[in-house]
């Protein structure tokens, strides 16, 4: 079960490279909108959130294996 969860997290970057790799930088940098976040700037934050997730990933799995 943990084996298919952690593959499944796995194809995650895969995913999202694959989804972008046809774009120019233009396109990747363009804001749809005064309030609005570009492709750039919403890879940045899934980045920020993936190290703070796997930080805590880590300390969740550290506390499950002290039982």
């Amino acid at each position: 079960m943990i084996a298919v969860l952690i593959e499944e997290y796995s194809l995650g970057y895969k995913m999202l490279r694959d989804s972008i790799r046809e774009l120019s930088e233009e396109e990747i940098r363009f804001k749809p909108g005064k309030d609005k976040w570009s492709i750039h700037q919403i890879i940045i934050h899934i980045t920020d959130s993936e190290l703070v997730s796997t930080h805590r990933l880590k300390k969740l799995y550290q506390s499950l294996n002290h039982f």
